[in-house]
């Protein structure tokens, strides 16, 4: 093997630079030690006389200078030193693996000596490294693993040991984190070497694990994320099988926690709950604050108040969250039980509003100021039971089918309480996407009418995010003519809302996070995709297939396509697939989309006017509850038949054609079932009948109007038609009866007619 360039360019510069000049060539010098990967990773025995001396001799110049740089009294050289021991095991393997044990002496050296602080948190991503690469082989675990292991963890837990009360931080918290995520990486590698240390473990962390604003500490959310992953790791180091069990008890603990925070923090409210696994609540006292927690080594710190305790109880849903997301040393018994009564529990608190006062009794012995922080510190909790859901879902998969509905349940109904909150829609908006994956098809329609405010929500996001909604106008007050109203004092008011300007009239997008948008348009393609396409309100089909259409979401609009609509008498709507080829020209699944998709002879060409509806989108976000009945007639959504069109005398198509398409489209496609397809086609043939008739009556042909008689039938068939029940298909029948009334009469005429020429 040849000496590369690299290997000697490095050897020169550590020896013809000053210690105090090479941190500012780290960089260049950790490249040339990249480079010389495959040199250092080789077995040295292997090597040759001829050039593979240069090769060794080189190599052991370059560990004599790190060792020189580690061991020297230059923190700047130390430095230097550290980072090139973390490249090396990173490209050099084993090779430089079996030699590693004076430098992890070295590093643990830095760590327990005093020194700058980034060299301290580079020595222990270094040390942690070396430990993370020698377990794979046993006989380094033994030989440098083993006995360092404890002063590597006894020199972080004093890096990290809490201060006394009132006293800040010895380090920064990016060092703490540091600490605690080396912790957390080595626990699982070599459990039964941390055993002894998981006391003091948990007694240094506990502090970041569920901190509230009665701390005197607030540590970010990598720390808190970091210092929960180091606690669900503990249970591992359990004697012999044991992980297990001790797993299961953490959790159990961490739910009764949960409860106990929960009977003060909740106290202001009339439970309803009652616990399906035996839990009593605490009796609380009203005299005080509401606090928690103690100074005790194995309980979390002393809270006190009731943004405290929600801030409490939000950590440790929280932890159980990390709970189920973490990997376990063993398979683990889960309480889904104990996990879906704490979610029970969090669900029915529900705050007053319009309409929901029947479903909170409030506890009159608490003030409306704690009453009023408890409902503004709820979103916050409620987002940490949609995150638990949403990391049991996605942990158990479809072995939790049996609870999905229920789920399902609890998310619909704190949707309806946090959807003004844009981190809880975007918590909901990926849960239900995992929900509609495993269950959707199976919904029944009272199930899919509960998911008219998320479909509206979702809708509304992309939407405003587009720029394509505006922001409802405010009337302005005018002012009264009478006397009494004219000897009010006038109050100051925003002279420019007189103003009608242009601004008023465009829409500005909402700024919303990348994930949220990227949520929203995940669900709403599993809307269509997912759902029972007859279960969906015309009214909810129309509005996902506007958004994708005006979103230019390419998923959206093939889930549409593939997933047809039809109506209560079975015929499909008109397709997207015009508005999906004008965006995706290029597409390639949008041509094989249309290779497999044919419609029905004339239907294409008036797909376009389906989308001019009278109602805007404000008027179709509205609440069921708070929108008029709409009935669908024409080729308009939401608009009703007047007097005169009635007058008019023109026969009613409404149950012929599609609430929102001019033509009824006859899809030949392999995604629908050959029996209903063949049933629906005559339904079609006949929809093209109905609608290709004129709509005026001056516009009929000369027969039709000669024929008084033949006016006059009609006439009748049309009032009877009209007295029947809806949904049913007499408009059918009745158009059968008008061809068969309209050719017996005139089989009548002609025979009276050869009988008067005879």
């Amino acid at each position: 093997m040849s000496l590369p360039p690299d290997l000697r360019v490095l050897c020169r510069r550590l020896a013809s630079t000053s210690p105090d000049e090479l941190p500012r060539l780290c960089p260049v010098l950790v490249n040339h030690l990249l480079r010389c990967g495959p040199v250092l990773s080789a077995p040295h025995e292997a090597k040759t006389k001829d050039t593979s001396s240069d090769v060794v001799v080189h190599i052991h110049k370059l560990k004599t200078q790190i060792n020189t740089l580690l061991n020297g009294k230059s923190n700047n050289g130390r430095f230097t030193a550290v980072v090139l021991i973390k490249a090396m095991v990173d490209v050099g393997g084993w090779e430089c693996l079996r030699i590693s044990e004076p430098w992890v002496r070295g590093l643990l050296s830095i760590l327990q000596r005093p020194g700058p602080t980034a060299m301290k948190e580079l020595a222990i991503v270094a040390v942690t490294r070396i430990y993370s690469l020698l377990h794979g082989y046993q006989t380094l675990v033994r030989e440098i693993a083993s006995p360092t292991i404890p002063s590597f963890v006894n020199a972080c837990l004093q890096l990290i040991k809490p201060p006394a009360s009132g006293q800040p931080l010895r380090l920064p918290t990016s060092t703490v984190e540091t600490v605690v995520n080396a912790l957390a990486t080595i626990v699982p590698l070599y459990p039964t070497t941390l055993r002894p240390f998981s006391a003091q473990i948990r007694a240094a962390t506990k502090g970041y694990i569920a901190p509230t604003s009665s701390d005197d500490m607030v540590p970010p959310q990598t720390l808190r994320h970091a210092s929960r992953r180091l606690l669900i790791s503990l249970p591992s180091t359990a004697p012999k099988n044991g992980s297990g069990e001790e797993w299961a008890k953490a959790v159990g603990g961490y739910i009764k926690d949960c409860h106990s925070t929960a009977d003060h923090v909740f106290r202001a409210v009339n439970e309803s709950w009652e616990s399906t696994v035996g839990y009593i609540p605490a009796t609380v006292s009203y005299d005080e604050e509401p606090s928690g927690g103690s100074s005790a080594p194995e309980e979390l710190p002393a809270w006190s108040g009731i943004q405290a305790g929600a801030e409490r109880l939000a950590g440790l849903i929280e932890l159980l969250v990390t709970s189920f997301r973490s990997p376990t040393k063993s398979p683990v018994a889960v309480p889904l039980g104990s996990v879906m009564d704490l979610v029970m529990r969090v669900a029915s608190i529900v705050p007053p509003g319009p309409g929901r006062d029947d479903r909170v009794q409030l506890n009159a012995s608490v003030g409306r100021e704690e009453k009023d922080e408890l409902w503004t510190a709820l979103p916050d909790i409620y987002v940490a039971v949609l995150d638990l859901l949403l990391a049991m879902v996605s942990r158990l998969g479809p072995s939790i089918t049996s609870l999905t509905r229920d789920i399902l349940d609890h998310t619909v109904r704190i949707f309806k309480t946090v959807a003004h909150v844009p981190h809880a829609r975007e918590a909901v908006y990926t849960l239900a996407h995992e929900l509609l994956s495993l269950i959707g098809p199976t919904l029944d329609k009272l199930a899919v009418d509960s998911l008219t405010p998320l479909i509206q929500a979702t809708c509304r996001d992309l939407l405003e995010s587009a720029g394509y909604l505006q922001e409802p106008s405010k009337p302005v007050e005018s002012q009264a003519s009478n006397g009494s109203n004219n000897k009010k004092p006038q109050t100051a008011g925003n002279a420019d809302a007189f103003l009608n300007t242009k601004a008023d009239n465009t829409a500005s997008p909402i700024s919303l996070s990348p994930s949220h948008l990227s949520a929203a348009r995940v669900l709403l393609t599993s809307f269509l995709s997912h759902l029972p396409q007859p279960h969906l309100s015309p009214d909810s089909r129309g509005l996902i297939d506007r958004t994708a259409i005006l979103t230019a979401d390419k998923h959206a609009m093939l889930a549409s396509c593939l997933h047809p609509y039809r109506d209560s008498n079975g015929r499909y709507y008109a397709s997207v697939v015009p508005f999906l080829t004008r965006a995706f020209p290029r597409d390639q699944e949008v041509e094989v989309l249309r290779s497999n998709l044919r419609t029905a002879k004339g239907g294409a060409s008036s797909t376009e006017s389906m989308w001019e509806p009278q109602n805007g989108l404000e008027e179709m976000l509205k609440e069921p509850d708070k929108r008029e009945e709409e009935t669908f007639s024409g080729l308009n959504w939401g608009t009703q038949k007047t007097d005169d069109d009635e007058a008019q005398g023109e026969p009613d198509t409404s149950g012929k054609i599609a609430p929102f398409a001019p033509l009824a489209m006859d899809i030949d496609t392999p995604f629908v079932s050959t029996g209903s397809f063949g049933k629906t086609a005559e339904v079609v043939e006949d929809t093209i009948v109905a609608a290709t008739r004129p709509m005026s009556p001056l516009k009929r042909k000369g027969d039709d109007l000669d024929s008084g008689k033949a006016k006059k039938v009609e006439a009748e068939i049309v009032v009877k038609g009209s007295e029947e029940e809806d949904g049913s298909d007499s408009d059918d029948e009745g158009s059968i009866q008008i061809d068969m009334t309209m050719d017996d009469d005139e089989e009548e005429e002609d025979a009276e007619e050869n009988t008067g020429g005879d």
